[in-house]
């Protein structure tokens, strides 16, 4: 069975300043398996930027594999410069996917999830300030 993901990327709290001279411009690249996503970047918004924007992906159910991730990648926006990647965090949404199979739409209202700093790649311990996003899932038949 498929279905629709709506994705609702409402805002981030909290990130780590990356510019020395104004305020930075931040970004979402969102990933689910092999679909790439891209926020619009809220220019000049700094530190608690604001998007309310929606995105939305077909998700296959079940899935080989099994894995239901999606991946937020918060970046800075840089003229000059390669843009600077403030934090990232994985959401599961497996349980949410599995509900709207069994009822046909199920929704996450909005929440808060911890972003957590990346060094050379690599997740560290640190945290980067929150993200909040929604989801629902429909059927399609």
């Amino acid at each position: 069975m498929s279905g629709l993901l709506e994705i609702m990327l409402v805002d981030a709290q909290g990130l780590p300043e990356s510019d020395v001279v104004g305020k930075m411009d931040p970004y979402v690249l969102i990933q689910y398996k092999t679909h790439k996503l891209k926020s619009y970047v809220a220019k000049g918004q700094g530190s608690n930027p604001v998007w309310n924007e929606k995105f939305t992906l077909w998700v296959d159910y079940p899935e080989a594999n099994d894995h239901y991730d999606v991946r937020f990648k918060i970046f800075d926006r840089d003229t000059l410069s390669a843009d600077d990647l403030i934090g990232e965090t994985t959401i599961p949404v497996k349980d949410i996917v599995e509900l709207g199979v069994e009822k046909g739409k199920a929704t996450a209202e909005p929440r808060k999830y911890s972003v957590f700093e990346s060094k050379n790649g690599e997740l560290t311990q640190g945290r980067a300030g929150d993200l909040h996003v929604g989801f629902t899932f429909t059927t399609k038949q």
